[in-house]
């Protein structure tokens, strides 16, 4: 796996951290402004509800960013669907989202060279190989 491909993953895993913590924010906020609320039983639930649904999106997002770039560090193909299908909605998150959107989609989905230099700088002929199974033809 080349560099590009390894931050794009850690980048996923990294930003799903991070919308972890603002969903936290949110229920913090949340929950700070329905206590000043307890008066009034409908903006209280009201808030509730919007602070319960932000929760869920975030932390089912985030969750799933965060397995993903990991799975994917580890060559998982189902894995790079989902990073494929992630970033390129985050490419609505305009500007951040749309530059880490857009570096990573282009990562993933590039295509590299029939041949790689391994640790040492050789050359590593990958021709032979089928990248569907994984199996070697020779």
């Amino acid at each position: 796996m080349d560099i590009h491909r390894q931050i794009a993953a850690w980048m996923s895993i990294g930003f799903g951290a991070l919308r972890l913590l603002l969903a936290l924010f949110f229920v913090l906020i949340f929950g700070g402004v329905s206590h000043f609320m307890q008066d009034n039983g409908e903006a209280l639930q009201f808030f509730a509800a919007i602070g319960g649904a932000l929760l869920g999106f975030f932390s089912i997002f985030s969750i799933a960013d965060i397995l993903a770039g990991a799975f994917y560090l580890r060559g998982s193909p189902v894995a790079k669907v989902w990073l494929v299908i992630s970033n390129a909605l985050s490419l609505l998150v305009f500007p951040v989202g749309t530059v880490l959107g857009a570096y990573s989609l282009w990562a993933i989905l590039r295509d590299l060279p029939e041949f790689e230099l391994n640790s040492t700088g050789q050359r590593h002929d990958r021709s032979h190989l089928d990248f569907q199974s994984g199996t070697s033809f020779d």
